[in-house]
């Protein structure tokens, strides 16, 4: 695909692949040369490789850009995200971030982004150094490491459990 083909789709939904694990819909945000980045709902921002991307589908039913009525809701800034010309320079502004690498299958990754050249990506994943090559990276994005959320939760239960416990 194109740059300015998938530029005419900036602002609409859209859903990245038919299918799968690495298929999401949302928002896009941008289009650059390599990468285009969504906004996922629940998820952020994720950055898809170009060549990487089967197909972009437009939901047919969306005709908001064709009625020429712009509602107050639809009138929103955009969302902040990485706005750089390449994937590599998106993933050195990643760098010493949570990061995941891949959205599913066996070649999911997540750990902290510690190097991101055109030839290596290497990230800290438990107690392992792992080494990936950029071509096999299919989308990427950063945030907090949802298990560490639900541990927090979990964490101040059992914190609550355990003073119910000491007062006994």
């Amino acid at each position: 695909m194109d740059k300015e083909s998938v530029i005419l789709l900036t602002g609409r939904i859209v859903r990245i692949d038919r299918g799968g694990p690495e298929s999401k819909k949302g928002k896009l945000i941008s289009a650059k040369d390599d990468h285009i980045v969504i906004d996922v709902e629940n998820e952020g921002m994720l950055y898809y490789k170009m060549d990487h991307i089967k197909s972009i589908t437009l939901d047919a039913r969306d005709v908001s850009d064709l009625t020429g009525v712009v509602l107050p809701e639809e009138q929103s800034v955009l969302p902040k995200f990485i706005d750089a010309e390449d994937l590599n320079s998106v993933m050195d502004n990643m760098k010493y971030r949570w990061v995941q690498i891949n959205r599913g299958g066996p070649e999911k990754t997540e750990g902290v982004l510690i190097e991101a050249t055109v030839d290596l990506v290497r990230m800290v994943v438990g107690n392992e150094v792992v080494h990936i090559l950029p071509f096999h990276i299919r989308n990427i994005s950063y945030g907090l490491k949802k298990n560490d959320q639900d541990n927090n939760k979990d964490g101040n239960k059992d914190a609550k459990d355990g003073n119910k416990d000491a007062k006994k």
